[in-house]
């Protein structure tokens, strides 16, 4: 047996350097190939069908679309018409909630959220909530309080048994109230003179809020303009109606802007602002990330992506304290003013140099998929030299047997 494997391995040794050869060939091509499909895949833009289409989209919920770009709930502003806000789905039948000809209430909206369950919350009105479903019902919910005040925001733990809201009180302040099936707690009463914008949940009895405050005391800054510094503050509420959320403890940040707030979905919650980013862990630590950004998005994995601005090149991923950077084929058209993720997109609003209203889309479902370049190199190498090998094992065999 050892006579046959000499002798069949010096006749094969005449084709060794061909073979050599041709593989470090295939190895240059494939590696100059490989860089050129490092490109993000799955961008595209355009509206399609979606009524918003080359207008302004102020806010947008798509609940579960499929990856349509026909929006579910979309609130849009049209300049000299006013404020809409209307329901589509992946037909071309708009069915409007509010409009100017009719009922103009549309510019009053403060704050619009998805909720689970293809509910979305927003407000128009004092001491007032209103819920408005995938099937488009209505449902306008006053909340239980004597006291007076417009809501800023509105987040729930697993539903409305559990829930915070910001709020702009009679008196001009700002503050957080619990809620409990539409019953509203005491305002906290420690807010530090912080202006708060909006509030998630992290962890248990426990919300992360972010806003603003006026700083004096820094350089430049005066009583008249004060400078304006981010703030994140970590709530508890033990969920007693009859106790207010503790503010336990405050953190101020960059004079920068925040633009989202949201939850990871794992006890963890993530700020973005246009100076950099915050990551709160379930215990209320803090941990800065160097991502400034003009807008985020989270999606269904607990990733969250952070969208730069106009031109920008790249977009940064954050996940399990591991930022990973990918490149656009080319850079980003738009100055998006509104993000949102669904359906395995992400999907970004803005306007561009031409001051048209665009959409650009991402399709996170193709990355490494044969669809992506990527991708279908891996599936090409596989199957190709999987062919090889069955081939060569096969000839090895064959000629063995021969002698």
């Amino acid at each position: 047996m050892a006579g046959r494997w000499r002798k069949l391995l010096e006749e094969e040794s005449e084709h060794q350097w061909l073979a050599i050869g041709l593989f470090f060939i295939f190895a240059f091509i494939g590696g100059v190939v490989i860089e050129g499909t490092s490109t993000l895949t799955g961008v595209d833009l355009g509206a399609g069908d979606a009524g918003h289409d080359g207008n302004r989209v102020l806010d947008i919920v798509y609940f579960d679309n499929e990856g349509s770009v026909s929006s579910q709930l979309t609130h849009m502003y049209i300049p000299g018409q006013g404020h809409f806000l209307y329901s589509q789905d992946t037909s071309d039948s708009l069915d409007m909630i509010y409009q100017p000809s009719e009922y103009d209430k549309g510019d009053e909206i403060r704050f619009m959220n998805e909720m689970s369950d293809d509910r979305a919350m927003l407000s128009i009105a004092s001491n007032q909530l209103v819920e408005i479903t995938l099937n488009e019902q209505i449902a306008y919910i006053n909340v239980n309080t004597s006291d007076e005040f417009m809501i800023d925001d509105y987040q729930e733990n697993g539903g409305p048994n559990s829930a915070m809201i910001v709020t702009q009180e009679d008196d001009g302040t700002s503050t957080i109230r619990a809620l409990s099936y539409y019953v509203a707690s005491p305002p906290m009463v420690n807010s530090n003179s912080v202006n708060w914008d909006n509030i998630v949940h992290l962890s248990q009895d426990k919300w992360v809020a972010t806003g603003t405050i006026a700083n004096t005391q820094s350089s430049g800054g005066s009583p008249a303009s004060p400078n304006v510094r981010t703030t994140i503050g970590i709530i508890e509420w033990q969920g007693n109606l009859s106790v207010s959320p503790v503010l336990i403890s405050l953190t101020t940040g960059e004079e920068g802007q925040i633009h989202n707030t949201f939850s990871t979905g794992n006890s963890q919650v993530i700020v973005a602002a246009n100076t950099g980013a915050y990551q709160i862990k379930s215990d209320g630590s803090i941990n800065y990330l160097d991502l400034p950004s003009q807008s985020a998005v989270t999606d269904s994995d607990g990733k969250t992506w952070f969208i730069g601005q106009k031109d920008t090149t790249s977009i940064a991923s954050f996940d399990d304290g591991i930022i990973d950077i990918k490149e656009f084929a080319k850079p980003i058209p738009i100055e998006i003013e509104v993000a949102e993720y669904e359906g395995g997109m992400i999907f970004m609003h803005g306007m561009d140099d031409n001051s048209a209203f665009e959409v650009m889309t991402i399709d996170l479902t193709v990355q490494g998929s044969i669809e992506d370049g990527r991708g279908f190199l891996n599936f090409a190498f596989l199957t190709i030299f999987s062919i090889i090998f069955v081939v060569m094992g096969w000839t090895v065999l064959d000629r063995y047997r021969n002698y």
